[in-house]
């Protein structure tokens, strides 16, 4: 398959709101077609996190992102395709390292069959890939170091 043949398959939304990011995810389905394979949500929540602010702000935030994930997880059992999705992550401080997670960890925790952790090295062209639950149950932390290259991620 060529470059031109596989650009014309590939929809792009870019949503400027929160909102606007739950009303299309409610309305993938209008764009999904026998051959679709993939949807990709990069990044979840990075417009959850520009929204955020009171505590009952958050409850409501949480709830809508708890439902797009929802949506996105029963989109993609119904139509047999996958769903990636990425997320920012924050540190989160604690005795004798902090540690990276995710923004709204505990949602995101909750719906994904498949959680995949990249996370950086000493060496910045090499990543660590970490499987922390694969088809629905938690691993022991299968590991892997990989370099991005123009194949993709090949280990190292």
């Amino acid at each position: 398959m060529d470059i031109e043949s596989v650009s014309e398959r590939i929809l792009l939304f870019f949503p400027d709101t929160f909102s606007d990011q739950t009303s299309l995810i409610e309305s993938i389905e209008n764009y999904l077609t026998a051959s679709t394979q993939l949807i990709v949500v990069d990044t979840i929540t990075s417009l959850y996190r520009v929204s955020l602010g009171s505590a009952e702000r958050t409850f409501s935030l949480n709830r809508e992102l708890n439902r797009q994930l929802a949506y996105l997880s029963e989109v993609a059992l119904r139509h047999k395709l996958v769903a990636l999705l990425t997320s920012q992550v924050h540190a989160r401080l604690g005795f004798p390292f902090g540690r990276i997670e995710p923004v709204a960890r505990r949602t995101l925790a909750h719906w994904p069959r498949t959680i995949i952790r990249l996370k950086n090295t000493p060496d910045p062209s090499k990543k660590e890939i970490t499987i922390e639950r694969q088809r629905g149950r938690q691993t022991a932390g299968l590991k892997c170091l990989t370099m991005l290259t123009g194949r993709g991620f090949e280990p190292v």
